[in-house]
């Protein structure tokens, strides 16, 4: 989505106008900026404008997740969160989980908002963004404007990568592994 679209979190842009707060948005971008990894993540957006997409998961339901563009000079702050160890099917599988901090001058100076099921490359490991939070301390003072926002993304295990055609039916790594019985 782009920037000038996003509904959530709508600002009076006199506000950004103002002295003070042009300084903190500086401030902060540049703050990002410094402690971002050199190469940052490269982000992509995905289309939206399918009609093969899916609004509840936020996933494409074609063969293949086609991508509106892709965002590669944007500074992040990467923190990598404790895996979260889930019981499965297949047994027990850890859920990595991380946060990546975005400043709002660089999401406008790229025109993109962040959105659930956009991905995120980095360090060899595809990250799909969960939620898009604004934590509480993000705003500047009472004008309403944020400084920067989180982004929390999950590393998908492999198969989740495609959504279940037909649900009826299991994957074939759920599938029961049967031999025939040996004749006697």
């Amino acid at each position: 989505m782009l920037f000038t679209e996003r509904k959530q979190w709508i600002y009076d842009q006199a506000n950004c106008a103002l002295h003070d707060v042009e300084i903190a948005l500086t401030i902060h971008a540049e703050y990002v900026k410094m402690y971002s990894p050199n190469p940052p993540p490269v982000f992509f957006e995905v289309d939206r404008s399918s009609r093969k997409f899916d609004h509840l998961w936020h996933v494409p339901l074609t063969d293949r997740t086609v991508f509106s563009r892709q965002i590669t000079d944007l500074p992040a702050i990467l923190q990598k969160e404790r895996p979260d160890w889930r019981l499965t099917k297949i047994g027990l599988v850890p859920q990595q989980k991380w946060k990546v901090w975005l400043a709002n001058l660089h999401l406008q100076k790229v025109n993109w908002f962040p959105n659930r099921g956009d991905l995120m490359y980095f360090d060899g490991y595809r990250h799909m963004i969960v939620n898009v939070v604004l934590e509480p301390n993000a705003f500047w003072q009472q004008t309403g404007v944020w400084l920067g926002l989180i982004v929390e993304t999950v590393i998908p295990a492999d198969g989740d990568a495609l959504p279940l055609l037909n649900p009826g039916v299991a994957a074939p790594a759920e599938r029961v592994q049967t031999r025939p019985l040996p004749e006697v």
